[in-house]
């Protein structure tokens, strides 16, 4: 039995009020009882949703739902299989994949009150953080739960949109939004523990300006990409809330320039820097249109953060500069609004194959621009209430 496993076993709640015609009921039919240990290795195996029902059957599955060695175990377990949800706005979609035909669902609606555009974070453990200049909330996908987060720092009107990643603190086992933003006074950073009620500043600041993409996030570290020029990902330690510099891999900075585009994902429980663009056909003597290439760069962060392409793939579609790429699991999605294709890239098999859309596709014409694609495990983790407020004097103090 794993360490996991028992630490889900002792930590569930046993129900003391049995009646003894219960327990001798029990007794006599013990063979139809599940051991608690193949109760949990079931349990953890349901969908998300399903197991939200199922959570109403008794109080020692109840208790689940607050038990953080569980939420690993049901976390790993779907991070094999993430879903992969399509945010325009504040509608939620799910895409399903049948014998390469597409299904896109709408899933719910956030209940956000907001109806001008908005951004998301990264996913961490489930969660995700919807939000816009001044306003933002903590959603959890499969429960629906939202909350709110506190206001944060005014943004001037001069700057983009601030940047919001989520991340988690394996040491004190608390979730942070850490939002990066210009304002009148230049370039900041705050941190917002949830559960808290209040955005607390990071006083070093940050070393750089932070590229208009989604973070990332792996082992207690959050990921952003430079802006233009600087060549390197800067890295925020969730519990230490410092920032260091990561810088590209060589042969990526060689290439860069042209139609080329950068972004971040996670893959097999790594940072992986997605490069997508125009390869010149020059190098293998070939005077051929360029053909669109896209490399996976894996980060080792165990070895002093270095870098290796894992994958090169060259898949039969032309470039476009408004595109978007998610990767989940093994598999690699490409996608702009006014195509009536995807493509699906298969890591294992090395595979590019098509997936048509529904010929009712009012779905994706009601889409104005890019839409947000996110690869999200299904989790149960609670989006965590405001609790308690910390007085603005006493961060000061701090």
């Amino acid at each position: 039995m794993s360490k996991a496993v028992e630490d889900a076993i002792a930590n569930l709640s046993l129900d003391e009020n049995k009646s003894k015609e219960d327990v001798s009921v029990k007794k006599e039919t013990s063979t139809q009882y599940i051991p608690a240990e193949v109760m949990v290795n079931i349990l953890k195996r349901l969908p998300g949703k399903s197991l939200v029902r199922f959570m109403t059957v008794c109080k020692s599955w109840h208790s689940l739902r607050l038990n953080y060695f569980f939420h690993n175990l049901h976390l790993d377990h779907s991070l094999k299989n993430p879903n992969i949800l399509i945010f325009d706005r504040n509608i939620v979609y799910l895409v399903s994949n049948f014998d390469n035909q597409l299904v896109i669902e709408k899933q719910f609606s956030a209940e956000v009150q907001r109806q001008e555009a908005s951004y998301t974070s990264n996913t961490c453990r489930g969660l995700m953080i919807l939000y816009g200049p001044k306003w933002g909330y903590v959603l959890n996908p499969c429960t629906r739960k939202v909350e709110d987060l506190p206001k944060a720092t005014p943004v001037g009107r001069d700057h983009n949109h601030p940047s919001i990643g989520l991340g988690f603190s394996t040491e004190t086992l608390e979730l942070k939004a850490v939002r990066i933003y210009e304002g009148g006074k230049g370039r900041s950073c705050e941190v917002c523990t949830l559960g808290e009620g209040t955005w607390r500043p990071i006083e070093k600041g940050v070393p750089f300006s932070v590229a208009e993409c989604l973070p990332a996030y792996v082992n207690g570290g959050l990921y952003w990409i430079v802006k233009e020029k600087y060549n390197c990902i800067l890295r925020f330690d969730v519990t230490k809330e410092e920032f260091t510099v990561v810088s590209f891999p060589p042969s990526l900075t060689k290439s860069l320039g042209g139609k080329s585009q950068l972004s971040l994902s996670v893959l097999r429980g790594r940072i992986c820097l997605v490069h997508w663009s125009l390869s010149s056909q020059i190098e293998f003597g070939d005077n051929d249109p360029c053909n669109p290439v896209i490399y996976l760069y894996v980060l080792d962060d165990s070895n002093g953060f270095t870098w290796k392409c894992e994958h090169e793939i060259w898949p039969d579609m032309p470039y476009s500069e408004s595109i978007s790429i998610v990767i989940s699991n093994d598999k690699v999605l490409l996608f702009r609004p006014n195509w009536e294709i995807w493509y699906s890239y298969d890591l294992q098999e090395g595979i590019t194959c098509q997936l048509s859309t529904p010929q009712d596709c009012s779905v994706l014409r009601s889409i104005d621009s890019t839409p947000l694609l996110v690869s999200c495990e299904e989790s149960i983790v609670p989006v965590p209430k405001v609790t308690r407020r910390i007085s603005r004097n006493k961060l000061l103090k701090e």
